[in-house]
Formats: structure tokens, C-alpha cells, sequence
């Protein structure tokens, strides 16, 4: 029992550190930057390659990934020690990073998405890191050739590595896989709600397409200005066909 009260720490610790919100302290590093009033104002890794670049936004997702994964990591460790409840340490550990990110506590509770902290509850596993480095390795290629839509590739990053893991952990029977299992879908639902701006903007053929090619050569397609305007239009047409639909 004393293990599951230990939890509690985890909870805590994993909250605190992903509220560290590194869009914000990078954006402001290197261009004296807001990143939450430009592009999106989504403090997270898109917008950081959509406004400030590549580089910035790569060093943001690596970050992101971090905060999550490593101390994941270490409570694995500690509690499988201990414990023997390594696997459910870490994904509660890990899951309250993600909270922490998408609700900082130092920045009233508004944060990013989830998506790069996710990456990096999968990344740093010690039994899914191999297949999440895979499987980001085929999504970045297919944001870079094939799919412009950072979106749809976020999706589809999660969704595969969520449903990958669920099946080998209830395969081997982990410990606790019962509520490992729910923690990842868990996550799943979050990360589709916190993206319901951009689920709309896929189903209506108006989500905004980032192209890779071009941030990689250092160009910016379309100047940041046009982005917002755009979701700002899209925004505004949805709103006001919810008030005529609330007249009738």
C-alpha cells in the first residue's frame, strides 16, 4: 500500500515540471517573443515551427518530451525497485506531466496541447522508446513528403503508439496493465478535445497545412498575419452559424 501512497509524489512532481511551458521561455530566448499572440497562440511545437522556425521548434518538442519522459523514467525505475510498480509509476508520472503542460499552474492554467509531451511518455519507455522513434521517424517523413497537415500527423502519431502499447501490454499481462491502459486513452480523449479547433478545420477542408520542406530551407510560405486571419475567419463563420442555429 505504501507504494500507491508514494504515487501521490509522482503526481505532484510530474504536475510541476510539465507545467514548465518551454514555447514560452524559448520564443522569448531567442526572438523577444510571446509565442501565445502569435500564429495560433497555442504555446506548443506547431506554432513555434509556423513563427519563430525549425530549430526552435524542434529544441521546443525535444523539451517537451523531456519534462515528461525523464522523470517518468527515474519514478519507473525507483518504484520497480521498491515496489514493483514500475510500469503504473511511470505512466502516472507521466500523464500528470501532460495535465501539467496542457494545465500550467504558472501560467493560469493555459498550456499547449499535449501532443510533445505525449511524445515523450512513449519516447522514453523502456520497453515503446524504440517503437515511437519508428513510428516519429514515418510520421515526420509523411509531414515532410506526403501529409501537410501537422494535425493529422499528430493524430496519427498517438493514436498508432496508443494503440500499439495497449496491445502489448494487455498481450504480456504487465502488472497493472488495466489501468496503464486507461491512463494512455485517457490521454487520447484529452488531446482530441484540446484539438477540437483543429478537428472542425479537418472535417471542413480549412485546417491550416504546414509545409515542412519550406521551414526546413529556412522560408516561410505564408507570413503569420494570413494563418491568423485565416483561423480567425474559420472561427468566426463556425460561431456564427452556432447563433443561427440557436435562434431557430
Amino acid at each position: 500500500m505504501s507504494g500507491y501512497i508514494f504515487l501521490i509524489i509522482c503526481i505532484l512532481v510530474g504536475y510541476f515540471i510539465g507545467s514548465i511551458n518551454f514555447a514560452r521561455i524559448l520564443a522569448w530566448a531567442f526572438n523577444k517573443k510571446d509565442i501565445t499572440k502569435e500564429g495560433s497562440h497555442n504555446p506548443g511545437t506547431m506554432n513555434m515551427l509556423r513563427t519563430q522556425g525549425f530549430g526552435e521548434a524542434i529544441l521546443t518538442l525535444v523539451l517537451d518530451a523531456i519534462k515528461s519522459g525523464l522523470p517518468s523514467l527515474v519514478a519507473y525505475f525507483i518504484f520497480e525497485h521498491f515496489f514493483q510498480i514500475g510500469h503504473l509509476a511511470y505512466f502516472v508520472t507521466a500523464f500528470s506531466a501532460i495535465i501539467g503542460h496542457c494545465f500550467p499552474v504558472y501560467y493560469n492554467f493555459k498550456g499547449g496541447k499535449g501532443v510533445a509531451s505525449t511524445f515523450g511518455l512513449f519516447t522514453f519507455h523502456p520497453t515503446l522508446w524504440w517503437i515511437s522513434l519508428i513510428a516519429f521517424v514515418i510520421c515526420f517523413l509523411l509531414l515532410l513528403f506526403v501529409i501537410k497537415y501537422g494535425s493529422v500527423i499528430s493524430f496519427t502519431y498517438i493514436l498508432s503508439m496508443s494503440i500499439v502499447a495497449t496491445c502489448l501490454f494487455v498481450i504480456n499481462s504487465i502488472p497493472n496493465f488495466i489501468p496503464i491502459v486507461v491512463i494512455i486513452w485517457v490521454n487520447v480523449v484529452l488531446i482530441f478535445a484540446l484539438h477540437h479547433a483543429n478537428l472542425k478545420r479537418i472535417f471542413t477542408g480549412k485546417e491550416n497545412k504546414v509545409d515542412l520542406m519550406e521551414k526546413l530551407k529556412g522560408k516561410k510560405k505564408e507570413s503569420v498575419e494570413e494563418e491568423k486571419k485565416t483561423e480567425e475567419k474559420v472561427e468566426n463563420k463556425e460561431e456564427k452559424k452556432d447563433d443561427g442555429k440557436e435562434t431557430h
